[in-house]
């Protein structure tokens, strides 16, 4: 039987099998589609119905957030009312209405009547408010209207008192919202207590009524905020509620986005449950009550299968795949000429191979087992110029490599596992080396040999993570700073309001301690605190300005912008501000310090604040280096470089720095006292400004003799220069004996 004969046996029986193949696929298709579409219906009802539970919740929590103002103060007038009200009503749109009633007492409703006495309970406020007059209370049982008195004594009454007695929020059944047609409202009551001695003498408090705060809600508004949130899907949402009658169950129907529908009126709802049989339902407790919670699909409904959803497609395209099938076969079997181009394509294709292994950047050789170059696509770099083919292949490597190389060879041939380690060498280059296995007919023959220049691609990842952590730094600094800059801006806030009534305070306490003699204040004699008052208060803004300051000069590191550095600024004014801020941490670790400035010392081009902020870093660091409080720490400025740079350094006899710190002394978030709480953002924050106006910084150290850390800035103008008092130098600080100013040169 020849071929052709053959494949026409053969092509029914494979056209059968594909066609059952399809069918079941398709069949099984349907069938997951329609679990996966009831498992979603699911997922979104659950959505929906946390969605409306959540907001019911919330518009509850509002009521009982009035109720808990009332509670707390029970006198507050009727504009504040009004103002926290509308805030509410405002968040919350299902809030038609809030009402704080307070119940009157039967004796004063007499007397007011002359009547007998009975409960009444006028309302005080109401947002929104009253048509009438605001100002008279109104009363919900004044009813002219023989309706409304009937209304009010069925519905309103009996659910004022269920809250009263019960002490919790009572809930209404539907009301019917007379503006809005076929919306319906509930009403929700909330008690208000307050405490009160139960009897005289006895210290037992009881909680007596103090009021209740009614609110209407309407409940479409309720259902619409909750649910406006999630994606619209085509699900339909049914409320009732469960402790009314069932001709007075209905509460709202929300209509799916995706449909032309309107809500559904109370009276046909019925029939809308009867439409699909698909319908998820949960019962959910509000206050005192119970309602239903219904949701169906509408024929929008979107599912993530919804892509797939005739089965269908599934169907035709099987059958279209098995007729591809069959024609392609019968094309295989009947061209005998495809040998042929495919043959055409491989030498194509292998010229292509043969250009890219040559233009290859990686170093590409091939390798028999014992080491033996078998082709190479260009040399190794500083390897002879002659060719390499033939050669020992650990012959041409650097020295360095080749024990590695050789070992990594032998476990590729002899395992069959491909081999990778790195190398640098001496030239601060990197190199990626690859040894591959390639399989011949039983066994590893050959062995394919990359190595890859990485030494770009590692500077770059070096590079890549020292910008993220500054990126880290600058973020750490703006979030501190923001931190700081809150409390701060209440403190200048309120410092400046104390220091007014200060002024006004102190002839009070003047003309008391003239009549009454001495007596205390805040611990204090009357005549040292109105000595002390001002200061303290001065002080505390003076502060309360570095502080805001400060905050500033970490907010300007997190910026790209460097700010503004054109300002002429005197480093003597700079330092002695320094010395100033930190005179606690001076007298908390030595008594030896001393700043050593000229009489004239020229100006500097830059930013004063962040110029003083370095200083005291650098000063700071050097009084926490002191062993003991005879250690001396002291500051020197002069000129250098004929005129054109000021130079400042600060030197102590603290404990030195390690040999290993010094290259990182810099490095952000590098520190030794991480136990003394140091953050190690300190030299960072001084070398970057420093940098910014221009200048440089360095340390020196010798273990155990001392620091010193010198900056350098470029003078401003080489003719200007700022007097520093008839003496010639800032004051230098000794405080067991200036006579014993230390005279030997700083430590290296």
């Amino acid at each position: 039987m020849s071929t052709l004969s053959l494949s026409r046996l053969q092509l029914p029986g494979l056209v059968l099998l594909g066609i059952i193949a399809s069918v079941s696929s398709a069949v099984l298709v349907w069938l997951q589609l329609v679990d996966h579409r009831r498992s979603e219906l699911l997922w979104a009802a659950q959505d929906h119905r946390k969605a409306l539970n959540k907001g019911i919740d919330d518009t509850l929590d509002a009521v009982q957030t009035i109720a808990d103002l009332m509670s707390l103060s029970p006198d507050i007038d009727r504009a504040s009312f009004a103002l926290f009200a509308e805030s509410l009503r405002s968040r919350h749109p299902g809030l038609d209405s809030l009402v704080w009633r307070s119940p009157r007492t039967a004796a004063d409703d007499a007397s007011a009547r002359g009547s007998a006495p009975r409960d009444l309970f006028p309302i005080r406020y109401r947002d929104p408010p009253l048509a009438e007059d605001p100002s008279v209370p109104g009363d919900l049982t004044e009813k002219t209207d023989p309706h409304a008195r009937e209304a009010f004594q069925s519905l309103v009454r009996p659910l004022i008192e269920r809250a009263l007695a019960t002490g919790e929020t009572a809930v209404s059944g539907r009301i019917p919202l007379e503006e809005r047609a076929a919306r319906y409202g509930v009403m929700v009551v909330t008690p208000v207590s307050g405490a009160r001695p139960a009897a005289p003498g006895d210290r037992a408090k009881t909680r007596s009524p103090e009021g209740v705060v009614v609110a209407m809600l309407d409940l479409a508004a309720v259902v619409d905020a909750a649910i406006h949130v999630l994606e619209p899907r085509g699900v339909e949402i049914l409320l009732r509620d469960l402790s009314a009658p069932p001709e007075e169950a209905f509460l709202d129907f929300y209509a799916s986005r995706l449909g032309p529908g309107p809500r559904v009126q109370g009276g046909v709802w019925q029939g809308w449950s009867l439409v699909d049989a698909q319908r998820i339902e949960e019962v959910v407790r509000v206050a005192d009550r119970y309602w239903s919670v219904t949701c169906a699909p509408t024929p929008q409904y979107r599912s993530a299968a919804g892509l797939l959803r005739e089965p269908w497609i599934m169907l035709g395209g099987g059958l279209a795949m098995t007729l591809i099938a069959a024609l392609f076969m019968r094309s295989l079997r009947s061209q005998v000429g495809v040998r042929e181009r495919i043959e055409q394509e491989l030498r194509s294709s292998e010229q292509k191979l043969r250009v890219l292994f040559s233009q290859s950047p990686d170093i590409i050789m091939s390798v028999s087992p014992r080491g033996r170059i078998t082709m190479v696509n260009r040399p190794w770099p500083k390897a002879p110029e002659e060719s390499a083919v033939g050669r020992n292949s650990s012959k041409i490597l650097p020295k360095g490599l080749r024990k590695w190389y050789r070992k990594a060879l032998a476990q590729v041939f002899a395992s069959g596992e491909a081999q990778q380690f790195q190398y640098s060498e001496a030239d601060s280059s990197y190199w990626d080396v690859r040894i591959v296995p390639l399989r011949g007919a039983s066994a590893v023959d050959t062995a394919m040999v990359i190595a890859t220049d990485v030494t770009e691609r590692r500077l770059l990842a070096a590079q890549a993570i020292r910008s993220a952590r500054l990126a880290t730094l600058g973020v750490l600094a703006a979030s501190v700073a923001h931190e700081i800059n809150n409390p701060n801006n209440a403190i200048q806030f309120n410092a400046a309001i104390l220091q007014r009534s200060c002024a006004d305070i102190l002839p009070i306490l003047r003309r008391e301690h003239a009549e009454h003699g001495d007596f205390l204040i805040g611990g204090l004699p009357i005549a040292q605190a109105i000595d002390g008052l001002p200061q303290m208060l001065t002080a505390l803004q003076r502060n309360s300005q570095r502080i805001q300051s400060i905050v500033g000069s970490l907010k300007q590191m997190a910026r790209h912008d460097p700010g503004e550095y054109g300002a002429n600024v005197s480093l003597p004014k700079v330092l002695q501000s320094a010395y100033s801020v930190l005179q606690h941490e001076i007298q908390k670790h030595t008594d030896r310090c001393e700043l050593r400035v000229p009489e004239r010392l020229r100006l500097v081009r830059g930013n004063a604040q962040q110029l003083e902020q370095v200083f005291i870093n650098l000063l700071l660091n050097a009084l926490q280096a002191l062993p003991d409080r005879m250690a001396r720490v002291w500051v020197e400025a002069d000129v250098v470089d004929e005129g054109d740079q000021a130079r400042v350094a600060v030197v102590d006899q603290g404990s030195g720095i390690a040999d290993g710190d010094l290259a990182k002394i810099f490095d952000p978030f590098f520190t030794t006292r991480t136990d003394q709480g140091g953050t190690g953002l300190g030299l960072s924050i001084c070398r970057r400004v420093i940098q910014n106006h221009g200048g440089t910084i360095a340390i020196g150290s010798v273990r155990g003799i001392g620091t010193e850390v010198v900056v350098q800035l470029p003078i401003a103008e080489p003719d200007r220069a700022v007097a520093q008092g008839p003496e010639g130098a800032c004051p230098a600080i000794d405080r067991r004996s200036a006579r014993q100013a230390p005279q030997e040169p700083p430590p290296p």
